[in-house]
């Protein structure tokens, strides 16, 4: 089976075999639940407010501007509570959660949503974005933003969104993550073909933005991850990051310098989500939600 996607007249084809789809010998995890019936679904997020995950729907190209994309709202136990929570969004990809805040990147814009009353408050608009893609938040409420397809890493402070970081390692940076003061960030890799492989595979990288020069802070691989595939995802779950790349559906682990394979999944491998503390008590473990765009399902595996 083959599917395609075009993008800003960018074609490519992603071809699911046999060989791709997950099988009980393939993976490490155990499997919790699947739900399907999404519309290209791109990102997972828990809200320990209340205790429910959330899901961004593409609903068309992803970079189509069609006011079809929405937020899904279900259980941490994989029932559906509201599929079209959140409607009339664009190309929504990543998301993050910082208090009531729900914050959504669609194309070239972010849409900050207070969470209990289900509604836009703020839109961040950044006119020379192509693909604003995933989202974390510091521990301060610095939201950081990036642009797959036209590089960069935007931040919003001060009710202001700016450029905030560019390099040449970054041409297409994907997935976010603030830990421990730093932001980590998953490339794509560098030479875009049109079929969205790369010439050379992305990295993990860490920013520490304490440098003295905290405009310029310094880009640093992590050791393990050098050019492990096009990744998108990025979760940590006790001192190990778990990364997805989203042209062959399979999951990594980087931890002690090393890598290793934890899932393969089919391609379209988006952006994988973590219980939060409230939702992942000791009765149920941490979950891992992996969102496969192409088939439109959502699975959820203990971790």
């Amino acid at each position: 089976m083959n599917t395609w996607i075009k993008t800003n007249g960018l074609s490519f084809i992603v071809a699911i075999t046999l060989a791709t789809i997950s099988t009980a010998n393939a993976n490490e995890l155990p499997l919790l639940w699947t739900l399907d019936n999404f519309d290209q679904p791109e990102s997972v997020i828990t809200n320990p407010a209340d205790n429910a995950v959330y899901i961004s729907n593409i609903n068309g190209q992803p970079t189509e501007l069609n006011g079809k994309g929405y937020i899904s709202k279900v259980s941490i136990d994989g029932k559906v509570i509201n599929k079209h929570w959140l409607e009339n969004l664009d190309a929504p990809k990543g998301l993050a959660i910082h208090g009531d805040n729900l914050y959504i990147a669609d194309m070239q814009q972010v849409h900050q949503v207070s969470i209990s009353q289900g509604r836009i408050v703020n839109q961040f608009q950044v006119k020379q974005a192509k693909m604003l893609n995933d989202i974390t938040i510091a521990d301060d409420g610095t939201v950081y933003i990036s642009d797959l397809l036209a590089g960069g890493i935007y931040r919003i402070s001060d009710n202001q969104i700016t450029l905030w970081f560019e390099h040449e390692n970054l041409a297409h940076p994907n997935g976010l993550l603030w830990q421990h003061g730093e932001l980590l960030v998953a490339s794509w890799g560098l030479g875009m073909n049109d079929d969205f492989t790369t010439k050379t595979a992305g990295s993990i990288y860490t920013l520490n933005i304490k440098d003295v020069n905290i405009n310029q802070p310094k880009l640093i691989v992590i050791k393990g991850s050098e050019q492990l595939g096009n990744l998108d995802g990025l979760i940590m779950k006790d001192n190990a990051l778990y990364v997805s790349d989203w042209i062959t559906g399979e999951l990594f682990k980087v931890e002690h310098a090393k890598s290793s394979k934890v899932l393969t999944l089919k391609p379209g491998l988006a952006d994988i989500g973590l219980s939060s503390e409230a939702a992942g008590s000791e009765k149920e473990g941490s979950i891992l939600f992996t969102p496969s765009m192409f088939d439109g399902q959502v699975m959820a595996w203990k971790l």
